[in-house]
């Protein structure tokens, strides 16, 4: 096998596995609905609160980053005799290969057109399994944006550009684990190219914790 087909691998592992969308599959076993015609049309948690309400937003945030967490535990028990989160940094790198191929079939699900959701609860799964301190650090910020101006996108495009920056900071000698987090980053931010568009109109819907939308 050619050395530089074999990362590839990984992402392509990765991929069918993020193409399965909580959001579709929650709005069709309890609301009836295909959720990408109600609310923002977005397969993710935050649409799923706003068009079904709070619960069943956080059903689909628990499993979007459980779908990311549970591959690379076996990937990582596998590959390093049982051990799952003490690895070295390019230990890592497999695992971080295969949660950027959950992100990719997340973001763009081949069997829905290519449309699915923003790959924020696979990067917070991303986060968990290679390293919590970056995750923290980067919530808080997005806890904070959100607590500040109620915005959930804004708070998503702060968290990526901060995921980017606080990597780039503690990985500074790992150019492979940089490169992964900035391609990533880079595309969580375009995936929200209507937010931003819709953040500098005035027109971004803020979050209401609690408030539940009719359905559309």
């Amino acid at each position: 096998m050619p050395q530089w087909l074999f990362p590839w691998i990984f992402v392509l592992i990765g991929y069918p596995i993020g193409t399965f969308q909580t959001a579709f599959f929650v709005g069709k076993i309890f609301g009836k609905i295909n959720i990408k015609e109600h609310g923002s049309g977005n397969a993710g948690a935050t649409n799923v609160y706003r068009v079904m309400g709070f619960r069943h937003g956080l059903i689909v945030l628990f499993f979007d980053i459980l779908k990311t967490i549970i591959p690379i535990i076996i990937l990582n028990y596998f590959l390093y005799d049982g051990r799952i989160w003490d690895i070295t940094p390019y230990e890592a790198i497999p695992g971080l290969l295969m949660a950027f191929g959950v992100f990719l079939g997340h973001c763009f699900p081949f069997w829905m057109r290519f449309r699915g959701g923003k790959g924020v609860a696979c990067s917070l799964g991303m986060l968990i399994m290679f390293d919590p301190w970056i995750m923290f650090i980067v919530l808080g910020i997005c806890i904070v944006i959100v607590v500040l101006s109620r915005y959930i996108s804004l708070a998503s495009v702060t968290g990526y550009i901060s995921l980017a920056g606080v990597t780039t900071l503690r990985y500074s000698d790992y150019f492979i684990i940089l490169a992964i987090i900035w391609v990533l980053a880079a595309i969580g931010i375009a995936t929200h190219h209507k937010n931003i568009k819709d953040l500098f109109s005035g027109q971004e819907k803020r979050f209401n914790l609690g408030r539940k939308k009719p359905k559309e």
